[in-house]
């Protein structure tokens, strides 16, 4: 409640209310704008292996895999390089086995393929490889690009 005790005349008492709350709405807009500020951000770094990959992963191939990404020496690049030369000289009954990310799936059968040959394609480097699958996903339809899910961020040097 706001106390206009001592305020001269109508208009001194209104002023006076405007002013409370004006202060208030500020003191509203600052603590929503810190309460977004402060919400949970992602985690620093590479996600975990992803469950579908690691489902069909050998157990020796899946310690690999998290050892890069648990080695704080390496940047996020150099771990997207290992990773990459790890899961691309696995053998072809594996490669087999790994599904493609989740929404390339409803993918013609050609795209897929697409996709799966330059996952296999030890002569690529891990940049050669993401520049490729790029291109891929670049040249399919408005109607295509909506069945994949956002592309994530690159990596950082």
């Amino acid at each position: 409640m706001i106390d206009i005790k001592g305020v001269e005349g109508r208009w001194g008492g209104i002023e006076a209310v405007n002013s409370e709350m004006q202060k208030s709405c500020i003191l509203v807009l600052v603590t929503l704008t810190a309460a977004v500020i402060a919400r949970p951000q992602p985690p620093p770094g590479m996600p975990p292996v992803p469950p579908h990959l690691a489902a069909v992963l050998p157990k020796a191939t899946l310690a690999e895999l998290e050892a890069v990404h648990a080695d704080s020496s390496l940047s996020e690049l150099q771990k997207h390089e290992k990773i990459d030369q790890i899961l691309v000289n696995l053998p072809d009954e594996i490669h087999d086995k790994i599904p493609l990310p989740p929404g390339f799936e409803r993918l013609s059968a050609e795209t897929q393929q697409q996709f799966r040959s330059l996952h296999r394609d030890r002569s690529l480097s891990f940049q050669q490889r993401h520049d490729a699958i790029r291109r891929v996903i670049d040249s399919l339809s408005p109607a295509e690009k909506a069945l994949l899910p956002p592309p994530p961020p690159p990596p950082r040097q």
